[in-house]
């Protein structure tokens, strides 16, 4: 690696985005100019002589312009704050149909693999004046047409005029560029993204000629009434002079050109590090939940709510990984007007691949292993109350928040189910837990649906990777469940059942299962049950899927005071004849038995 060569890298961002840490890269707030807002720890394009405020045009040349004006490096490139190029040479990844390789997230892992370091750029920009992506066909694509020029019109938001200014603009500027522009886009692949590496001189002839070609498109461009993607099309325009350009330098310039696999990050949102909402009476409420989920847990957030007092203040967070941005402000409005609630989101992408191994199984979904990051993810939180998003809180959850729990782990109720379980009712639950789990007292074992977690005391015995990494060691019958349970033996404080009701699953949880429990567990059970603080719908069937089962009024009496009661109808409706609400309903209109009832059988098998 050279000392002397000094490359800089800059990152196109809009809004606040994880970016690789690396001393090359250099993050850019575009179109600064134009906002009422600084992103922090970036460079802004609206800084000595610049172009900010074209930016709605020019999209990221804005940082482009910015960095030829006002800096000085040996090599220029430009990132985008999704897109990168790769400097792993074993790279052997397929890629999309739009000929880019999908990452999920920003992490250190991804950083690693795809060598997005000082060490290995440099291995590769020094031996070269020019690095590009690897040209996409566009063949590959949907829609996007038989050559490039059929390609700029696929999106239906760009005008062929413009295309045909840009070249009436070269023509007149620097005819010899006309046969490649001709042959380019008569051709069928492309470089996209106004993504490169080149040496200082390359660049700066680049830019002195780009930004003059673009300068006279943009004065004889007639934007009025174009969209928002269509008056992007400098940018887009800029894409291919690129191209033309690099054509050009291929056929009369001895440049050394690198091309190298484009990778596109799905998952930009920064890492916060979050910090306690409120300085006083804060009640800290952590949940884990998926976009689909979000209708369920607006009954549970409006439960919580609705039992909740004005002496404390509830700062709920929930970890997620899909939740889209119109149903985060739909939950958060759920708290509207309440200046002692708090709801935040964090985005879990990140840390992802940390979960990659992890066991998975029936109706449980990668988002019950998330509270294993708690005390990673909560730094600044002494201990939290987590909950699972099938519950109705029916009491105050700051009664159960504000327990003891000095030199414990967790405070949770104990499981009569699984006590049932172990008792004989699952043959081999008795082993599994004897021989697998090897818990010292079964009947100590604890239902994970409600805890109670003491991080400090988990940040002393366990770091997230110790539990990750045992997490991963067996295909545990009850996931992160199991795992609690073996880690925190000992050194759990066992709480009123009440705080955790299983509802009578089926029918069956209480008279088969739980009846085979020792005695004081079953009447524990018995007594929580008439008077519960806390009903955990807890199995793969739900009370949005069937309305007659045990506490599901409980749920419904919640789910209607929501924006989402409409979805879980609806999404009720459209579960498999053999599911939840549906299933009733058929049992209804075709009796079993009955001449509709077999037509209708024999109609479902065909469309199976």
């Amino acid at each position: 690696m050279s000392d002397k060569t000094r490359i800089k890298i800059y990152i196109s961002e809009h809004k606040p985005s994880e970016h690789v840490k690396d001393k090359l890269f250099f993050p850019v707030q575009v179109g600064a100019a134009l906002k009422d807002y600084r992103l922090p720890n970036v460079d802004y394009d609206d800084m000595g002589e610049n172009i900010s405020d074209k930016n709605p045009r020019f999209c990221e040349l804005t940082a482009q312009y910015w960095a030829w004006k006002n800096t000085d490096a040996d090599y220029y490139g430009f990132f985008h704050y999704r897109r990168y190029l790769s400097f792993n040479p074993q790279i052997n990844e397929t890629p999309d149909v739009w000929g880019n390789i999908i990452a999920p997230s920003i992490t250190q892992s991804t950083t690693n693999h795809y060598k997005l370091n000082e060490h290995h750029i440099h291995n590769i920009v020094d031996e070269y004046d020019i690095v590009i992506p690897t040209p996409k066909d566009i063949r590959t694509m949907p829609k996007s047409g038989r050559n490039n020029r059929e390609q700029f019109l696929s999106s239906g938001f760009l005008h062929e005029k413009d295309l045909d200014i840009m070249l009436d603009v070269l023509q007149e500027k620097h005819p010899e560029m006309m046969p490649y522009a001709l042959q380019y886009l008569a051709g069928h692949t492309s470089y996209f993204n106004n993504i490169f590496i080149m040496k200082k001189k390359i660049f700066d002839e680049y830019c002195t000629w780009l930004f003059d070609i673009l300068e006279e498109c943009d004065k004889r461009i007639d934007y009025t009434d174009y969209s928002i993607e269509a008056i992007r099309t400098p940018g887009h325009l800029a894409e291919r002079l690129f191209n033309i350009y690099i054509a050009y330098l291929r056929d009369t310039q001895d440049y050394k050109i690198k091309e190298l696999p484009t990778v596109v990050f799905l998952d930009t949102d920064p890492v916060r590090s979050t910090t306690p909402a409120f300085d006083k009476h804060n009640i800290a409420i952590a949940m884990s939940a998926s976009d689909n989920y979000a209708p369920y847990i607006a009954a549970t957030l409006t439960s919580i709510l609705e039992n909740s007092d004005r002496t404390h203040n509830y700062d709920i967070i929930i970890m997620h990984k899909n939740i889209l941005a119109k149903n985060q402000e739909r939950l958060k409005n759920i708290f509207s007007g309440q200046n002692n609630f708090s709801l935040r989101f964090i985005n879990i992408s990140f840390y992802e691949e940390r979960f990659k191994s992890l066991f998975l199984r029936g109706h449980f979904t990668i988002e019950t292993w998330f509270r294993l990051l708690m005390p990673e993810l909560l730094l600044d939180y002494k201990k939290v109350l987590y909950l699972d998003s099938d519950l109705i809180v029916n009491a105050n959850v700051a009664d159960l928040y504000e327990t003891n729990i000095n030199n414990y782990l967790l405070a949770a109720c104990h499981d009569a189910d699984t006590a049932g379980l172990y008792n004989g009712f699952e043959p081999n639950k008795k082993n599994y837990m004897d021989k697998i789990l090897k818990i010292k007292n079964p009947y100590n074992y604890f239902q994970a649906g409600v805890i109670l977690f003491n991080l400090e005391e988990f940040r002393k015995t366990y770091s997230t990777d110790e539990m990750l990494k045992f997490a991963s060691s067996y295909d545990w019958e009850l996931l992160d469940q199991d795992v609690l349970n073996v880690l925190a033996q000992d050194k759990v404080k066992f709480v009123d059942m009440s705080w955790n009701v299983m509802f009578d699953w089926r029918n069956i949880r209480i008279s088969e299962i739980i009846s085979r429990a020792p005695k004081y567990l079953h009447d524990e059970y018995v007594q929580a049950h008439n008077a519960p603080r806390i009903i955990h719908y807890a199995g793969p069937d739900k009370p949005w899927q069937d309305p007659s089962a045990d506490y599901a009024e409980l749920f419904w009496k919640y789910s209607r005071k929501t924006v989402f009661y409409e979805q879980v109808i609806f999404d009720a409706f459209r579960t498999k004849p053999r599911d939840g609400l549906t299933r009733k309903i058929a049992k209804k209109i075709l009796p079993n038995g009955t001449k509709r009832n077999l037509c209708a059988k024999r109609i479902y098998s065909k469309l199976r």
